[in-house]
């Protein structure tokens, strides 16, 4: 049997999933990482347009997420943490609300609601530049 990883994206008011997987991949401030089984402990700030990965998963055999802000942290032992400031499992979110935030942020000039609306769109599936 091979090495699992264990996940868990959570944010401050609750855990949004925790299972097994065997690679995640985020986008950070410094590009996306890819992590599997073995790798090294990495302590790493999360991009404000963040979508998470769980390759592998055995529920759908992928998990997207759309976080925003915060840290991914990979111990030694292949447990793999998103302390995201809020994040959203893509099935659970709102694909006309989400473009509809994007359109008004960019009326607005708001950058960070435009990041959060284009991680939700990019979770989702959806190019958006």
């Amino acid at each position: 049997m091979s090495k699992k990883l264990f996940v868990e994206i959570v944010s401050p008011d609750r855990q949004v999933w925790a299972g097994e997987g065997d690679m995640v991949i985020a986008k950070t401030v410094e590009g996306e990482i890819g992590v599997q089984p073995g790798h090294v402990p990495v302590l790493s700030l999360l991009a404000e347009d963040a979508v998470v990965r769980v390759l592998g998963a055995r529920e759908t055999g992928e998990i997207r997420a759309a976080a925003h802000g915060g840290y991914i942290s990979v111990s030694g032992e292949g447990r793999i943490s998103i302390l995201a400031e809020t994040a959203e499992l893509a099935e659970d979110i709102d694909v006309d609300r989400a473009r509809e935030a994007l359109r008004g942020a960019g009326e607005s000039g708001d950058s960070q609601a435009a990041a959060r609306a284009r991680s939700r769109l990019r979770a989702i599936g959806e190019e958006v530049a």
